[in-house]
């Protein structure tokens, strides 16, 4: 199998001819401590932000099988700077928020100035901009370079898995006010406003996703963060009422092409995976292990339903203690892989105390042990 013909398998729950392989986030001095340590300059992160996906080069290098095409799906403010001090940069972002970054460590940006603070900043600076229509955006049936598009996805197919990667609606709903907290006081205290901000957002995402069906992807990549350690940022109530509507939306182009759909989700969100079921998610990823997020309790409670991403621990990664971290691949890949359905990935983004030869070893192990049948 290719890597295509093969995740496509694993999604349907069906045995493959190995495990399935890819990775999410790699911190920024994760890749650049590693070009010290042999990683060859060409594979890099695709840009300089906290949290970013290797480029195609590094998805090569380590045999991966999933390729992640972004959208900008922001409201396409142009980014200005403020101010820059040592090691600093204060700009305005694309969303319209006011941001504070940090230039030499990777990390979450700082919300100084929310862009909305109430329901006439969102249909004033936001609303008008979520525009399908824009000739700029691939989903603008007028978007003139809707071939070459087309063309790069065929291209990208030829190695690995092409998903369109969206930024979901309670993510998006942060950066525009200001963060977590702020957004999760409108949803407890202003319920019809945020019911307006996500369906908005959602109905702009899934006209979105539609020109990437029309390009040829094979499938979509929510990234939406909605829980932490202690549990989900909201009630499994409140995240029916609100929340799933707008991820149905989002999902409902990609079922009617028979296309699969993965979550990325953080935290410990077993709560609510019925209802992602529902919303129509056929895979979670990455599946934090050390906060709950037990592999085999999910393959036993959810595997005929849902494929596992994840679930490999990053701080085994960085004991550096090879058999340790041998143990940790086999001991996933034998529990969550059994009759298909297990793609590997860490639990979480890899961090700098993960050396290149810990993770060469973690991807050479999961070549070794992953072949169906499985030992």
């Amino acid at each position: 199998m290719n890597s295509r013909e093969r995740i496509h398998t694993i999604l349907n729950r069906e045995e493959p001819d190995r495990v399935g392989y890819t990775d999410g986030d790699f911190f920024a001095d994760t890749v650049q401590k590693w070009h010290a340590e042999g990683l060859p300059e060409a594979v890099d992160s695709k840009d300089g932000s906290f949290n970013p996906w290797l480029n195609v080069l590094g998805l090569r290098h380590f045999g991966m099988d999933i390729c992640l095409t972004e959208p900008d799906c922001s409201p396409k403010y142009d980014v200005v700077e403020y101010e820059t001090g040592d090691g600093w940069t204060i700009m305005k972002d694309e969303f319209g928020t006011t941001t504070k970054w940090w230039t030499r460590r990777s990390s979450a940006p700082h919300f100084l100035r929310p862009v909305v603070k109430t329901r006439e900043d969102f249909k004033e600076k936001i609303e008008p901009f979520l525009d399908v229509s824009d000739i700029r955006r691939p989903a603008s049936l007028r978007y003139p370079f809707e071939e070459e598009l087309a063309e790069t996805v065929r291209r990208l197919q030829s190695e690995f898995f092409v998903a369109v990667k969206m930024i979901g609606p309670l993510t998006y709903c942060m950066y525009l006010c200001g963060g977590l907290a702020p957004t999760l006081i409108f949803m407890m205290k202003n319920q019809d406003f945020m019911r307006h901000m996500f369906d908005s957002i959602a109905n702009f995402l899934a006209r979105m996703g539609e020109g990437y069906i029309r390009a040829g992807v094979d499938g979509l990549w929510v990234a939406d963060d909605l829980g932490g350690q202690d549990g989900p940022f909201c009630s499994p109530k409140m995240y029916a009422e609100l929340l799933k509507p707008a991820h149905r939306e989002i999902c409902e182009p990609f079922i009617r092409k028979g296309l699969p759909r993965i979550l990325h989700c953080d935290g410990y969100v077993e709560p609510l995976i019925v209802d992602f079921l529902e919303a129509g998610f056929v895979a979670l990823q990455p599946l934090q292990n050390k906060i709950g997020m037990d592999v085999k309790r999910l393959k036993q409670k959810y595997g005929e339903n849902l494929t596992l991403m994840g679930g490999i621990d990053t701080e085994i990664l960085s004991s550096g203690d090879l058999q340790a971290i041998k143990e940790e691949v086999v001991s996933k890949i034998r529990m969550a892989g059994k009759d298909g359905g297990y793609i590997v990935t860490s639990d979480g983004p890899v961090p700098p105390t993960v050396s290149l030869k810990s993770y060469q070893f973690f991807v050479d192990t999961v070549r070794a042990q992953g072949s169906y049948p499985l030992r």
